[in-house]
């Protein structure tokens, strides 16, 4: 059941995992970032999401890298409609340039929507000490500001997040947790085990039950062959009947055939920028185009 490569596996892709867990639970996302949004929002209507709106600003600002992970249109209870805009800054990624970002975006999609979105970035670990949490530019006494909600992960309450049946907040508790723990795989496993537990005391459906345990497994990302056996016994001995034990075992093939195919698609994104840097592009440029985080090019580049 488990892939040869397991051991060798050093790059997950964090930014589909949050993608697809902000848009299946979108709001219950929303009443943990936006309180106030989630009271004032008519949730009998349902979401829109944006995507063909999203890919068009990506592919603009990014030169086609899908960096923004959801811009949804939703309808408030007051009759008017309110656009949403999250993205979520996974650690080490895009340097000190977050609130420039934010503002291109949310630019951009005033641009094709004439309409501000509410602005949302869920930081995953903790940013550089020289960067703000807001955009802020002054030229000629000409003042120019953006100010989006800051969601800092490490700083949220555990208690806030696991209250209730919030498959979010397990989801951010988990990576929460991978944050804390870094490369230590026993630490890992002793909060994979806890988390499994709280999983289990859920009522949710088996589709939901599913999800979110693959979402745990995948953020807490134990490679060590020993405690992955360990969790395996662990996580199946909570499974009772035999329909979500073959759930189980199926979830957790698919979590290590994904980083199989990951790492194959990182190991390959290197080879490119080291091409890019020999050919004397801007280390800037190649981390654009590739998608990999600048402190990983500086290493390229020495």
């Amino acid at each position: 059941m488990l892939d040869d490569d397991i051991d060798h596996v050093k790059r997950l892709d964090y930014d589909n995992l949050f993608k697809k867990v902000l848009k299946d639970y979108f709001w219950e996302a929303l009443r943990i970032f936006l309180p106030a949004l989630h009271e004032a929002a008519d949730r009998d209507i349902p979401v829109k999401s944006l995507d063909k709106e999203l890919e068009k600003v990506t592919f603009d600002l990014e030169g086609g890298m899908n960096r923004l992970d959801m811009l949804a249109e939703i309808h408030l209870k007051d009759g008017n409609e309110e656009l949403v805009l999250c993205h979520v800054e996974i650690q080490g990624e895009g340097g000190e340039d977050l609130p420039t970002r934010m503002m291109r975006y949310r630019s951009a999609i005033f641009l094709e929507r004439r309409k501000e979105p509410v602005g949302i970035a869920v930081l995953t670990a903790n940013r550089p000490k020289r960067e703000k949490t807001s955009y802020r530019s002054e030229l000629f006494g000409v003042k120019v500001s953006y100010e989006y909600k800051n969601v800092f992960l490490l700083k949220t309450d555990d208690e806030e997040l696991l209250a209730g049946d919030s498959r979010v907040g397990l989801v951010l508790y988990a990576a929460k947790c991978a944050v804390k723990s870094g490369s230590d795989e026993g630490e890992k496993f002793r909060y994979l085990r806890g988390i499994s537990d709280l999983w289990n005391g859920k009522g949710w459906n088996p589709h939901d039950k599913r999800v979110i345990l693959e979402a745990v497994n995948y953020l807490l990302n134990l490679t060590n062959r020993d405690y992955v056996e360990r969790i395996v016994d662990y996580q199946e001995k909570l499974i009772m009947n035999r329909e979500d034990r073959e759930m189980y075992i199926s979830m957790f093939e698919r979590v290590y055939t994904a980083r199989g195919r990951e790492e194959g698609k990182q190991e390959k994104a290197f080879e490119i920028a080291k091409n890019f840097l020999a050919d004397g592009i801007p280390p800037e440029v190649v981390a654009r185009n590739t998608g990999i985080p600048m402190d990983d090019i500086r290493a390229l580049m020495n």
